[in-house]
């Protein structure tokens, strides 16, 4: 059986936009193994329209019941890791599998995932902040720079999620 590789980066934010890249390579007839370090493993199958979930691994060991209820209506868990892979052909969507793909409980699971990115990239830029002096290279400047980027990326990302999802706080 025939193999592809390709070398895609996706952040926190763009679980939707890797959710319909997969969707697409099945549609071109590859199907998803794996992926590592941004390294994308698939191998060829019939194209076949095919809806790709991803959902963070920790919301779904801290409700065990809804990873079953995925199972229970015929989606197939393919990995498991930082983030959990599941799909299911799009023939075989029922009116109840529609309560798993809800836009507020992407937002809910979302919301949970950028807090942690969030603080753990505050995090290193408090820490690049205290060590920035005059008397220190250029590279803490630099550290510093980057940190900012991705800490405005995750605030741009979240917005247009936000915006995406149309989610409401009220």
């Amino acid at each position: 059986m025939n193999s592809k590789v390709q070398f895609r980066i996706f952040t926190v934010v763009d679980l939707d936009k890797e959710e319909e890249y997969l969707h697409e390579m099945h549609l071109k007839g590859w199907r998803y193994r794996t992926s590592r370090f941004g390294f994308f493993y698939f191998e060829q199958c019939q194209p076949d329209d095919v809806i790709y979930h991803i959902y963070d691994t920790r919301h779904l060991k801290k409700y065990k019941h809804e990873l079953q209820n995925f199972k229970n209506s015929g989606w197939e868990l393919l990995e498991t890791g930082f983030c959990s892979i599941l799909h299911k052909s799009s023939s075989d969507i029922l009116p109840e599998d529609q309560v798993y793909m809800t836009n507020g409980l992407r937002w809910e699971v979302m919301c949970s995932r950028l807090r942690s990115c969030t603080a753990a990239f505050s995090g290193g830029l408090v820490v690049c902040m205290s060590l920035f002096r005059e008397d220190l290279s250029m590279s803490f400047f630099i550290i510093f720079v980057l940190y900012a980027c991705l800490i405005s990326y995750l605030i741009y990302g979240s917005f247009r999620l936000k915006r995406k999802y149309q989610v409401d706080e009220k």
